[in-house]
């Protein structure tokens, strides 16, 4: 996937790249009303309508996580006909 610095997506401008990996891209991002950084996971795959509701079913289930040892699940998004942030 291309890299994507100064994007936007959402609420958040894509800083920097720092890591790119086979299914996903991870960039430190500026969330741009609240002035706070995030780290934005860019997933390299498009949902279709058939995976659409496991996805935000599994979202869902995660942003219920409260663990010490699992990043928290903040937001997601999509965009541009189905990627996924």
């Amino acid at each position: 996937m291309a890299e994507r610095i100064g994007e936007r997506l959402g609420n958040y401008r894509l800083i920097r790249l720092l890591v790119s990996g086979r299914f996903a891209d991870v960039y430190l991002a500026e969330q741009i009303y609240l002035n706070t950084l995030a780290a934005i996971k860019v997933l390299n795959t498009h949902l279709t309508p058939d995976t659409m509701g496991n996805f935000l079913s599994e979202a869902r289930q995660l942003s219920q996580l409260d663990h010490p040892h699992i990043i928290r699940v903040l937001d997601f998004g999509l965009a541009q006909e189905g990627l996924i942030w």
